[in-house]
């Protein structure tokens, strides 16, 4: 009797199959790693921290929530680099309207949005000086446009949510580099999503950058967030930080390259 191959195995040989027409056209897809939500170390953060060795990590920090100890949990650990992930992660969207949750919208005004950025920044920046990134992930994802120009012309680099990029550069030196994948289900029950959801959301990023139908340019985002994740999380995360690692038409590439060359 031949091998039987598992449903699993097979949406693994999707990508991997996707990948071989990258090869076979002469090109290399990139990928990035964001995570979300830290602000202490922990069992988890560390087991994160050792599987994306190879993989470099933008770790999206909140910093009011910050712990100091975290500083010298980071301060070893060359290939990851900080992000600012809003000021609070807290709703200001009134509820029941269905708007979902906003924390960089404009429900309190401009102002008082950009006054917790500059708060926030400071705090990052005295902590982790250089590891840190200027880079803006707003908390759910969601940031309204009219915040771009003044968190540009505060020098920030970069802003990070989710899904295939309108405008590399919507404001001069402010760079849009999002995630495209999510492993965790979110509704009812915070749990992976399955291999075959999560490698559907890779393969049609990656099919559309090679078909020009979005921005071939930006780098395919993979999007954790490590308090979350469950064991069947964990184990998809690490096999395929090993399979692109090992894939010649694959590469990660490092946040600071990606925000900041």
């Amino acid at each position: 009797m031949g091998t039987r191959i598992t449903a699993d195995e097979n949406n693994w040989a999707q990508l991997e199959s996707e990948l071989d027409v990258w090869a076979a056209s002469g090109r290399v897809a990139n990928f990035w790693w964001r995570d979300d939500d830290a602000a202490a170390p922990g069992p988890k953060l560390d087991q994160l921290i050792d599987i994306t060795q190879s993989t470099g990590l933008l770790l999206a920090v909140i910093p009011s929530r910050l712990e100091p100890t975290l500083k010298s949990t980071l301060a070893q650990t060359p290939h990851v680099q900080v992000a600012q992930h809003g000021y609070a992660h807290i709703n200001h969207a009134p509820r029941g309207q269905g708007l979902g949750a906003w924390e960089l919208g404009l429900h309190r005004g401009i102002d008082k949005v950009m006054a917790d950025l500059d708060a926030g920044r400071r705090r990052l920046e005295d902590q982790f000086e250089s590891q840190f990134l200027p880079v803006v992930v707003p908390p759910w994802n969601r940031i309204a446009p009219e915040l771009l120009q003044p968190i540009a012309s505060r020098g920030y680099r970069g802003v990070s949510a989710f899904g295939p990029r309108l405008a590399a550069q919507p404001e001069p030196g402010l760079r849009v580099i999002n995630a495209h994948c999510d492993p965790i289900r979110w509704k009812s029950e915070t749990r992976f999503r399955g291999v075959d959801k999560v490698i559907a959301q890779l393969v049609e990023h990656l099919q559309a950058r090679r078909n020009g139908t979005v921005d071939s340019e930006e780098a395919t985002g993979f999007l954790t967030h490590h308090i979350d994740l469950d064991a069947a999380g964990w184990e998809f995360s690490a096999r395929l930080a090993e399979l692109i690692d090992h894939h010649a038409a694959a590469q990660w590439c490092a946040p600071k390259e990606l925000f900041l060359s």
